[in-house]
C-alpha cells in the first residue's frame, strides 16, 4: 500500500503509515470479501441475509484478540532511520529502541 502523503510503500494491512504515521484510509477492513456492502444491498433470494458473514468476521477477529494470539497475524514494525517508528495498529510516533506503543501497548515485533 502507498501513502497518499509521503508516497512510503507500506506491508499490506497496516492501517497508518510506517513513514510518516498518517491513516491509510484502504486498509480499514471488517473482513467482508467485498469493500462496499451498499452495492450488494437487496441482491439474493428473498429471505436471504449478509448478517451471518458479518457474525464471522466479528468472531474470526475476536480470536485474533484473545490473550496469547495478540499480534500474531499483524503487520510487522518498520523503523525510521533514526530509530523511531509508527505504530501500525495505532498510528502513535514511539521513541527509538522502545519495545512497545506508548499509546496502545503494541509489541515492536
Amino acid at each position: 500500500m502507498k501513502c497518499k502523503i509521503c508516497s512510503a510503500e507500506n506491508l499490506e494491512g497496516t492501517r497508518y503509515c510506517q513513514s510518516c504515521g498518517e491513516p491509510l484510509k484502504e486498509s480499514v477492513s471488517i473482513g467482508f470479501p467485498w469493500k462496499h456492502g451498499k452495492a450488494y444491498a437487496g441482491l439474493g433470494h428473498k429471505g436471504s441475509s449478509i448478517a451471518p458473514l458479518g457474525a464471522m468476521a466479528i468472531e474470526r477477529q475476536g480470536k485474533e484478540l484473545e490473550p496469547g494470539n495478540a499480534h500474531k497475524n499483524l503487520v510487522k514494525v518498520c523503523p525510521c532511520q533514526d530509530g523511531t517508528w509508527y505504530c501500525p495498529d495505532c498510528g502513535e510516533l514511539n521513541q527509538q529502541y522502545k519495545n512497545f506503543c506508548k499509546n496502545c501497548g503494541r509489541d515492536y515485533v
